[in-house]
């Protein structure tokens, strides 16, 4: 396939390119917040963050008869860490549109997918601990142009100087908006209409811990803009570095505390993990734990090792050759989820019972035995080992054995080898405009699209996506972006989006709902991850979505958006949405490939077919040595390192988000970018192959069908002076209403000239279209015209055109003079002689005044006398 025009250019967009730095970035603490555990209040140029941090200690924490509960609790891999962010309207100088005018709201999209990648930086480098912790960053001041700082990346960094004493690392985060013209914005908040792509990135001093990336770009140019990225990170810890430890009451030492109340210290409690007591507690519960580890797995090496496919536990080989391929349909059935969940059930309650046989030193015996008598002490005890033998042993399993959970591929290719794929498009009858069933192992998703009217679009009103200066509109390329969200501005040229933050610029046929100053998506994807699709009863009124269902569908989207027509071509709003039927790991790339395959089905001429698909991470921390896994499962992404989902074409990425369990080093990343590439091309070829079959040929090389289904709407445009708007408006929309009542259509009107006509009956938007014409043509000199008399006068006969256009035949025009003077009834009897009112009468136009406007008519063929 030859790459298209928004492809074939993007290995090059690195080069010659320069950053373009936002304002300086300062942190301060003490002025805000004082009873918070922590307030941090950032600030780059006129964007101002707050961030700050409280914690409540669990409440079966503290003293306990059992220490070595209470460290087995801190060792649990879940950290208890909520972050929650908020853009305030005060901040851009807005009044919140809500009832009650205030800020205390749901949070938007925009706010949960912020919070999103928040956590998701944040939570690799928490330290173990029971204490539920509530980070909230709030954005108090907010400049949209370039004296303000990126909004997100200043919270993220200002959470970071917030959580320092219970982060291992520190975590620096910057934001890139890479231009047509070479320039990558660093951490502003200017909106741009020549955006190429965006990339949140989030890392140490040495890895990486989140990546979010929107646009079209070329694994090449990704390493290239990924290192620039962590360059600048570092200047970013050398400021959260230089700020020292912060001194407060709190970090008053307890004995001194009791010393000034004069209590006795014999009567200390617990002291605080920091101790020595609590230090010596603590390693004398690892060492427990460690011994309790090592006698379960001498046990249980063998069976954990076979869940995850090694038949053969002396058999030892695998290649780190990244080769992927699909596992063949026509295999051996792989592992289901069910059957291997009841398998690791059966592991974990056998690891219980050799807990009770486990006979640890003499020296350990005592604190065991309490251990023994508390049933919750075990219960813990057991998750903990079964959830890291579990983690080691899939590590094995992948690098020693070259084996996956599911049983698919061999040791040589299993790590790179994707499920089988099973495609139906379409899926569904033909009243839905496009549909499609895409199945990966057991990860099944039910896509559709919709199309309808750009009024159709979702209203927007976010306040912190401003409207561009109409000066900016000639340094943008009209048709080499996508199209997401829709503003609509006097001028109607430029549009920008909201959801995944790309400004998008449209030309004169990117239009809106009658040139109104209202903002809309004209494409979205909608996901519906509902509880049947893993086996679990739902819990309430299903519906509203959560933050999981919001972040997975933005991703989702943000993958296909590049994609996608822009209005000039295709000037339809379009509705996507997937719903995962199951859930075996990956759905959100599975609604890509589904996605695509509806849109396909739909007749939407896509710039080219998108494809995702999510990487793991195998590793041996010991060894120093791990295995990329291509398209995981729910299992591999637990006990897995990384969660690394990547959509694009054969030639581009489009969209990708990291999640680690631990900060990665950037080799990784690369080598991943690469695989997934690959893997890609693989699932694009077999979505080819099967929907041709599937399709009987509607659907050949991935392009779309030729022509839209009948159930689909049609459109046409009519291009008018914008002069005549008002025309089709009439009074309060009078006419525009009764337009749409009588053909049942939809109008769309623009200040530059357009009228867009949705319908789903083909003829009767064809009659709309003539009567549209009819309404706003212009009368010109020398045209023939079908009119209606409208009234006879004494000097000629007013006669309407096109319906709304109002001529005069004069009266010199219908007879020579002397006919006129002859006649006995007076020259209007002579009038009224040749015609009727509500006659039909083809007619020329004679002039139209440039001035008035006024139209001066001629009969086309001569009159007769209505009396002969």
């Amino acid at each position: 396939k030859e790459p298209s025009p928004k492809e074939e250019n993007s290995e090059s967009r690195l080069k010659g390119t320069s950053l373009v730095k936002g304002p300086k970035v300062e942190f301060g603490t003490g002025k805000i917040g004082k009873l918070a555990e922590s307030s941090i209040l950032g600030s780059s140029g006129k964007t101002v963050a707050m961030a700050t941090m409280a914690s409540s200690i669990a409440q079966n924490s503290g003293i306990s008869s059992n220490p070595f509960v209470d460290y087995l609790r801190e060792q649990s891999s879940f950290v208890p860490l909520t972050v929650d962010y908020r853009q305030r309207h005060h901040a851009v100088g807005r009044i919140p549109s809500s009832g009650s005018r205030n800020d205390n709201r749901r949070p938007t999209n925009a706010e949960i997918l912020a919070s999103r990648a928040i956590d998701r930086a944040l939570r690799p480098l928490m330290k173990k601990s029971q204490d539920s912790i509530h980070v909230s960053c709030s954005i108090q001041a907010c400049s949209l142009d370039d004296k303000g700082g990126h909004p997100v990346s200043l919270a993220l960094n200002s959470a970071s100087v917030a959580l320092r004493d219970r982060l291992h690392e520190l975590v620096g985060c910057v934001h890139f908006n890479l231009l047509e013209d070479g320039r990558i914005l660093v951490d502003q908040a200017t909106p741009s209409l020549d955006s190429v792509c965006e990339l949140l990135y989030a890392g140490t001093r040495e890895k990486v811990v989140m990546m979010e990336f929107s646009g079209m770009l070329s694994e090449e140019a990704l390493d290239d803009l990924i290192a620039l990225a962590h360059g600048c990170v570092q200047s970013l810890l050398d400021i959260q570095e230089s700020l020292g430890n912060f001194d407060s009451q709190d970090s008053v030492d307890d004995l001194e505390l009791r010393a000034e109340l004069d209590l006795p210290s014999d009567m200390m409690v617990l002291s605080k993990s920091g101790s020595e007591d609590q230090q010596k507690e603590n390693e004398a519960a690892q060492t427990l734990f460690d011994a309790a580890f090592d006698f379960c797995k001498n046990r249980m090496k063998e069976s954990s090792l076979r869940l995850f496919g090694v038949d053969d536990i002396q058999k030892v080989g695998s290649t780190n050759v990244l080769v992927p391929r699909i596992h063949p349909s026509t295999d051996v059935p792989l592992v289901g989820k069910k059957l291997r969940g009841r398998k690791e059930q059966m592991l974990r309650d056998e690891m219980k019972k050799l807990l009770l046989e486990f006979e640890p030193d003499l020296a350990l015996q005592s604190q065991y035995n309490t251990v023994l008598e508390d049933a919750e002490a075990i219960r813990i005890l057991g998750d903990l080992i079964h959830s890291k033998l579990l983690k080691e042993s899939m590590a094995q399993a992948a690098i020693r054995h070259g084996r996956r959970a599911d049983g698919r591929g061999d040791h040589s290719n299993a790590c790179t080898t994707i499920r089988p794929l099973t495609i139906e498009v379409p899926a569904l009858p033909d009243c839905v405009h496009g549909s499609s069933l895409f199945t990966r192992g057991e990860t099944q998703v039910l896509c559709t699209t919709t199309l309808g009217p750009p009024r159709d679009g979702i209203i927007l009103n976010d306040p912190y996506s401003p409207i561009v200066d109409a000066s900016e509109k000639e340094k943008a390329s009209f048709h080499d972006l996508p199209v997401g969200s829709l503003r609509y501005l006097k001028t109607q040229e430029h549009l920008e989006s909201d959801l995944n933050t790309r400004r998008v610029i449209a030309d004169r046929q990117q239009t809106g709902d009658s040139g109104t100053l209202r903002e809309r998506r004209r494409a979205f994807l909608q996901y519906d991850f509902p509880a049947h699709s893993t086996g679990e009863v739902q819990q309430g009124l299903s519906g509203g979505g959560n933050r999981r269902e919001i972040g997975h569908g933005a991703l989702a989207e943000k993958a296909i958006l590049p994609v996608l027509p822009g209005a000039d071509t295709f000037p339809y709003a379009i509705r996507m949405t997937s719903e995962v039927t199951s859930s075996n790991g990956s759905s959100s790339m599975a609604t890509i490939c589904g996605s695509t395959l509806a849109l396909l089905d739909a007749g939407v001429p896509i710039v080219a077919p998108v494809a995702g698909v999510s990487l793991g991470l195998a590793e041996d921390p010991v060894e120093g040595d791990y295995r990329l896994l291509l398209d995981i499962t729910g299992n591999e992404d637990y006990f897995g390192s990384m969660d690394f989902k990547i959509a694009g074409t054969d030639s581009n990425v489009t969209a990708f988000q990291l999640d680690v369990a631990s900060p990665l080093p950037l080799t990784v990343i690369s080598r991943a970018l690469r695989l997934a590439k690959d893997a890609r091309i693989e699932i694009l070829k077999e979505m080819e192959t099967q929907s041709r079959t599937s399709s009987s040929g509607i659907i050949s090389n991935l392009l779309p069908r030729s022509d839209l289904k009948d159930s689909a709407p049609r459109v046409n445009i009519v291009r008018y002076d914008p002069a005549r708007k008002k025309s089709l408006i009439g009074p309060g929309g009078a006419v525009i209403r009764q337009m749409e009542d009588r053909f049942s259509v939809s109008l769309d009107l623009t200040q530059e000239g357009q009228c867009l006509l949705f319908g789903d009956d083909h003829e009767m938007v064809r009659n709309a279209k003539a009567a549209v014409m009819d309404l706003v043509a212009d009368v010109e000199v020398g045209g023939i015209y079908e009119g209606t008399v409208i009234e006879l006068r004494d000097f000629g006969a007013i006669i309407e055109l096109l319906r709304n256009k109002e001529g005069l035949c004069h009266i010199s025009e219908l007879a020579e003079k002397d006919e006129i003077l002859a006649n006995s009834k007076g020259t209007l009897g002579f009038v009224q002689s040749l015609l009727q009112v509500g006659q039909k009468i083809e007619v020329v136009c004679l002039a139209v005044d440039p001035v008035q406007g006024t139209i001066r008519l001629k009969p086309h063929q001569k009159l007769t006398s209505v009396d002969k």
